[in-house]
């Protein structure tokens, strides 16, 4: 059983109106059957957290980048709206702790990196809802400026991007992909 949202939630200074969007936020969507709910899980909240960060992520990196075109910009915010960037926010928070799945749920969830993300999301979907616009904003705020303004455009984060841009470049085809092989669960290929 995950721990009480409390401490988390002072932590952020939240004073919940509905706590209920905090719990549902940090459930997975396994726990549906062991807790008698049907779709009592985070991937509604998910969907408006990860709209929310898009905006926030896009707005900073055109400010504190104002040297960048609009691809550069493109594939700055994409440094950002990744698995491996918002799960490390969550495990900052300790966001594991508090994360409830059901009996059905194997593995370990604090190093299951696109669980934190979702429930990353999902938080900040909640906090929007239940605190509003203008105190989700600059939580969501807090969280990736300092990194933003530090941030570096790495084309080497993404060399699928580069191998296409290269073989475009060279011969004005367009690149196919094939799947090989696939291994591991269907939420952590």
């Amino acid at each position: 059983m995950a721990k009480s949202l409390a401490p988390l939630l002072s932590e952020f200074k939240i004073v919940p109106n509905d706590l209920t969007l905090f719990e549902m936020a940090f459930t997975h969507s396994s726990a549906n059957g062991s807790l008698g709910h049907n779709a009592f899980d985070y991937e509604r909240l998910e969907f408006l957290g990860d709209s929310l960060i898009g905006l926030v992520v896009s707005e900073l990196v055109y400010i504190e980048h104002p040297e960048l075109n609009q691809g550069g910009l493109s594939k700055l915010k994409a440094q950002f709206i990744k698995t491996q960037s918002e799960s490390s926010y969550a495990r900052r928070f300790h966001f594991e702790d508090y994360i409830v799945v059901g009996k059905s749920f194997q593995g370990d969830v604090g190093s299951n990196s696109c669980i934190l993300e979702d429930v990353f999301e999902s938080f900040i979907g909640a906090v929007y809802l239940d605190q509003g616009r203008e105190f989700a904003y600059k939580l969501t705020r807090s969280f990736f400026e300092e990194d933003v303004k530090k941030a570096k455009l790495n084309l080497l984060e993404d060399p699928k991007s580069l191998l296409q841009e290269a073989i475009q470049s060279e011969s004005k085809e367009s690149v196919t992909y094939r799947i090989l092989k696939e291994e591991g669960p269907s939420n952590d290929k």
